[in-house]
């Protein structure tokens, strides 16, 4: 792919926001993304089908945004109207302490009809050590659901408020084939918590599972220290 076809096909991203190294910006060859991004300017000045595109492409880019905000009021007016000042729910990490009151909102919300994007912002705003006084709530309705961006966030909160009481859901959850992708999170917690309980024993219920076609990558990470992100 030439490095214009690569920057149109990322043309919602602003130029001024690529750096070197970004990936948006691979495959370059010598070229830097400053060198890069200057010639996309100057195309964007000299090429009116070119202007046309970015045109379009920040239209449309900003009718998703547009449609997103009007899907979750429902959720951001429930959670105004117990005291916390938002616009989104992804407001959440900028107000102290507003974890516990919004729980039991987001929980509700979170087995409505969104979109994808507002109930990810709905099940990241849960992902809190708070949620824990609600973890059979949050266990249930992992359990019962069938959209993936929820499983998948409830899975996340759940390996967050984890403790050694939880140990037999941690295991339970791990043994659940029909969770798919989403039980890696729960590795890292049965490790830890694992081997408090007893020296070793975390370890070996991931060793357990480290051929596991699903669990195995992340498995070998925890066996080596590794990060998530490494």
């Amino acid at each position: 792919m030439c490095p214009i076809s690569l920057a149109v096909a990322n043309a919602d991203v602003p130029l001024s926001s690529l750096a070197d190294g970004d990936p948006r910006v691979r495959d370059v060859g010598a070229k830097t993304a400053a060198e890069v991004m200057a010639e996309l300017e100057q195309r964007r000045r000299e090429d009116p089908a070119y202007r046309a595109e970015l045109e379009r492409v920040e239209l449309e880019r900003a009718e998703r945004v547009r449609l997103l905000e009007i899907a979750e009021q429902p959720v951001v007016a429930d959670l105004r109207a117990i005291g916390l000042d938002l616009d989104t729910v992804w407001d959440l990490d900028t107000i102290p302490d507003s974890r516990p009151r919004a729980i039991p909102v987001l929980l509700e919300h979170l087995a409505l009809d969104y979109p994808e994007r507002v109930l990810e912002g709905i099940g990241q705003g849960l992902d809190h050590r708070s949620a824990r006084a609600w973890w059979g709530d949050l266990r249930e309705m992992m359990l019962d659901t069938e959209r993936h961006v929820v499983r998948d966030r409830l899975a996340a909160t759940l390996s967050t408020c984890a403790t050694r009481e939880h140990y037999e859901d941690l295991l339970a959850f791990i043994q659940n084939d029909s969770l798919g992708q989403c039980r890696i999170y729960f590795l890292r917690p049965i490790n830890s918590i694992g081997n408090r309980i007893t020296a070793g024993q975390g370890r070996a219920v991931i060793e357990s599972v480290a051929d596991d076609p699903v669990l195995g990558k992340e498995a070998t990470a925890v066996l080596e220290g590794r990060s998530r992100s490494q």
